[in-house]
């Protein structure tokens, strides 16, 4: 028997790396998602944690980034996390080299980059939360993120009866258009929170082998 309310957890990996872990706090990283949102929710029961991201490619600038998120991923399957794939694409734009420097005709000299986009996590992410919501699987549902576009779908559900909590990712704020769907609660995650719920250096894998933490993470 419950004695006390359940919460699922829905993490937007993009996200919370943007608004939290790339530049703010990249000490970080090695975060333990289920014991962040037991931190985050400490009178309710955790029945899951899904986390939405993407694979990523090895960069010319950084060849190991593909080889530290598999790693991160097998770190959080110790806990029970539930990751699902998305997919990164690679948009051709031409950006301004330098706002002062021109060329011999006086335009802006600009050059051309790849820049990562990633498809597919928030209709995942959204989708996952209205077939758990309908499936009751959870008491509550909480949504790691700052994205506008989960807006529609928390709404739809909120004004349906289902209680949902919004954990924001932004700088001391949320994104304001969370205010018209009916929110159980805003929390937001401190830098205490993120220490506290990091993995230990090293753990053992679901496969029995030994995961260490990446070593050029802080």
């Amino acid at each position: 028997m419950r004695t006390r309310r359940t919460v699922q957890v829905y993490v937007d990996g993009f996200a919370l790396y943007k608004g939290l872990l790339q530049r703010r706090f990249p000490e970080h990283k090695w975060l333990d998602l289920n014991s962040l949102s037991q931190r985050l929710f400490p009178h309710r029961e955790v029945v899951g944690v899904k986390f939405f991201t993407a694979q990523l490619k090895p960069q010319t600038n950084d060849p190991g980034v593909g080889q530290r998120q598999q790693v991160y991923w097998r770190a959080l399957r110790t806990v029970g996390v539930d990751i699902i794939e998305g997919t990164f694409r690679f948009n051709r734009q031409y950006l301004p080299k330098s706002p002062e420097e021109l060329d011999a005709s006086g335009k802006v000299v600009t050059v051309k980059v790849k820049r990562p986009e990633e498809k597919g996590s928030d209709v995942a992410l959204a989708s996952h939360l209205i077939i758990d919501a309908f499936e009751m699987v959870a008491d509550s549902y909480a949504v790691i993120t700052n994205d506008s576009d989960l807006v529609a779908p928390v709404r739809m559900l909120s004004e349906r009866g289902h209680a949902l909590a919004l954990v924001s990712v932004a700088n001391g704020m949320y994104n304001k258009a969370f205010d018209c769907v009916g929110l159980e609660t805003v929390r937001q995650i401190r830098r205490g929170t993120l220490a506290a719920s990091q993995f230990p250096t090293e753990l053992i894998g679901v496969d029995g082998k030994t995961i260490r933490k990446p070593s050029t993470w802080p």
